[in-house]
């Protein structure tokens, strides 16, 4: 059974004000704790799976995270590859290998790695929001 005590709605409002009105910058951090995992899952699958005569290992080297950015109420942060080899962007490299093209089949790196570490990348944000509330006693 359980007892319902409406003292503490006071606090309970009080606690949901300060986590409407956490910091934009909190968001961030999420954001970048999910793209540091992500980022090393595209790396370490483009090493795995990205293997040929042709491959010099620029892809996996190339992941880089852009500056979070603020939209719609909300924070987002894209993954590029930056560079060139061979006389291609690495991100045009990377895009061929994830997709295929004619006579060249699709070596999805970016998708499996995606998958595979979604969960993680979630627990890393949750742990960084953790901290915030933690800090602030809620």
């Amino acid at each position: 059974m359980a007892t319902l005590d409406s003292s503490q709605w006071d606090e309970f409002a009080l606690s949901m004000s300060d986590l409407a009105n956490m910091p934009v910058s909190v968001l961030e951090d999420m954001i970048l704790a999910e793209a540091e995992v992500i980022k090393e899952a595209q790396s370490t699958e483009a090493e795995n799976m990205l293997q040929g005569p042709y491959y010099a290992g620029g892809v996996a080297k190339a992941v880089h995270i852009n500056r979070p950015r603020r939209s719609g109420g909300g924070v987002s942060v894209t993954l590029t590859f930056k560079g060139s080899q061979h006389g291609n962007a690495l991100g045009e490299i990377a895009y061929i290998n994830e997709y295929g093209k004619h006579g060249q089949p699709a070596r999805p790196f970016i998708n499996t790695a995606n998958e595979k570490k979604a969960d993680t990348a979630v627990e890393a944000a949750a742990a960084v929001f953790d901290k915030y509330l933690a800090e602030h006693g809620l």
